[in-house]
């Protein structure tokens, strides 16, 4: 197969996974101390955050600053149309107080960023492992950290409509 076609087919996939998570896999929204995520170019890749409160996340972005953004302007800078949140096994959200103050306490940080290494994802596996050099950089090492430090089994699609 093209890799032209490949990349759209992997689109296409991405898309109608993110549309049926919207329509049977929500949730009414994460707690504070939640990790979420959201997919960056319809799943080519993802970008994570911590929420704390308020309708609020706090990230890494693209430039290594650790900032503190409004859920449409974490969901929008990406282009993306659904935010997973860190959920139990009943499908509840799942989070901790000292995740959100950890993520806090980093606000205004810089450091350098790189998609390989000192990213979003290793920002939050720091935040739920306290563990500043985790070799943790991709999405599915972080949903592994947030299975075993916070319990999260499921990642549930946040219904936005309900904030």
């Amino acid at each position: 197969m093209n890799p032209l076609a490949l990349l759209g087919n992997i689109l296409i996939g991405n898309l109608a996974k993110s549309l049926t998570d919207n329509l049977f896999w929500k949730t009414d929204g994460p707690v504070r101390g939640s990790i979420l995520y959201c997919d960056l170019a319809f799943g080519v890749g993802e970008h994570s955050g911590v929420y704390v409160g308020n309708n609020q996340v706090v990230h890494k972005n693209g430039r290594g600053l650790v900032e503190i953004v409004s859920i449409n302007q974490f969901k929008d800078t990406v282009s993306a149309i659904t935010i997973y949140v860190s959920c139990d096994s009943n499908g509840e959200p799942i989070g901790l107080e000292s995740i959100a103050n950890d993520a806090e306490r980093m606000i205004g940080a810089k450091s350098e960023y790189s998609l390989l290494s000192n990213n979003c994802h290793q920002f939050c596996s720091y935040c739920i492992t306290g563990d500043f050099t985790s070799s943790t950089f991709t999405l599915r090492q972080l949903k592994k950290d947030a299975k075993l430090f916070l319990g999260s089994s499921q990642w549930r699609a946040w219904d936005l409509t309900k904030r």
